[in-house]
């Protein structure tokens, strides 16, 4: 092609002149409570596991920082609503999270013991972790 420039970069026709436009990102809201349902049952392996272990106000303190992370979390989300006007979503998995993980965890304790949470815990992780690789 004679007509052609050998010093022209390539591509040179195809340059922006003019800035691209930035545009904003919504929000997305998460797509249920996966987070919350995981999180309890994985303090209920530990703090089961533990039971027998350790002295009871170790246990309560174990309760009462749960109580404190699953409130912290709960507020997090309120605060997001509000932050992005979000309908609010139910209150009620947070509280059954709290109450329900404490009571299943004493439960559990008084009617297996912390041995067979353990091993539970044990079966379960690996069932986990086997379904992740299926999927992931």
């Amino acid at each position: 092609m004679p007509d052609e420039d050998p010093t022209a970069i390539v591509g040179e026709n195809f340059r922006r002149t003019t800035r691209a436009r930035n545009k904003v990102m919504r929000a997305e809201r998460g797509r249920g409570f996966w987070r919350l349902g995981v999180s309890t049952i994985f303090y209920v392996m530990v703090v089961g596991g533990m039971a027998d272990y350790v002295e009871s106000q170790a246990r309560i303190g174990a309760h009462l920082l749960f109580w404190l992370f699953i409130a912290f979390g709960l507020g997090m989300t309120v605060a997001r609503e509000r932050r992005h006007d979000w309908a609010p979503r139910p209150r009620w998995p947070w509280l059954s999270a709290a109450l329900g993980g404490a009571v299943i965890v004493e439960l559990l304790i008084l009617a297996v013991g912390s041995p067979a949470i353990i091993v539970g815990s044990i079966i379960l992780l690996g069932l986990g972790a086997f379904f992740l690789v299926l999927v992931g």
